[in-house]
């Protein structure tokens, strides 16, 4: 996907995970655990990392359960994701400049040289079962934060094969 919004033949569920603003909270959730995990603001160039590892169903599912394995443990472990992970990287990136535009009007978090600022606390999802996606996603983004507090931004896009 190109765009930056969802196209109108989408399943509804889809087109809800390709919302801006669902956009915007994954990185807010991602910068609030980087933050909480290192006292550090998520860089505003690994953000781009941030939606696809979340978005992608087969991505997500794969992730590890906590940060004990290594963003480069994990590739190792999953090189056919490593492989598809540049395409859907570029796929993604105007989605996650629209969601930077929604989160930064909204007031939802700063950007500075630093990196993502949070600006004011994140309503909670409502609490939904293990098939919920919307949770699903919420809660790998958190865990891609927490990745991104141990693994240099440089060294990040080298691992996962795509350039600033």
């Amino acid at each position: 996907m190109t765009t930056a919004s969802a196209p109108r033949s989408l399943l509804p569920e889809a087109a809800a995970l390709f919302n801006p603003a669902f956009g915007a909270y994954l990185l807010a959730a991602a910068a609030g655990a980087h933050h909480r995990a290192d006292d550090t603001p998520l860089p505003y160039l690994s953000s781009f990392l941030v939606l696809p590892l979340v978005l992608p169903p087969d991505f997500r599912t794969a992730l590890p359960r906590d940060t004990r394995t290594s963003l480069t443990a994990w590739l190792t472990r999953n090189p056919q994701l490593r492989a598809a992970y540049p395409a859907r990287a570029a796929a993604l990136t105007a989605y996650t400049r629209t969601s930077h535009r929604f989160a930064l009007r909204q007031g939802t978090y700063s950007a500075d040289s630093e990196g993502i600022v949070l600006e004011r606390r994140l309503p909670p999802l409502p609490r939904a079962g293990q098939h919920d996606e919307m949770a699903q996603c919420t809660t790998a983004a958190a865990l891609v934060g927490r990745w991104l507090t141990a693994t240099p931004t440089a060294t990040a896009f080298t691992l996962l094969g795509v350039t600033p």
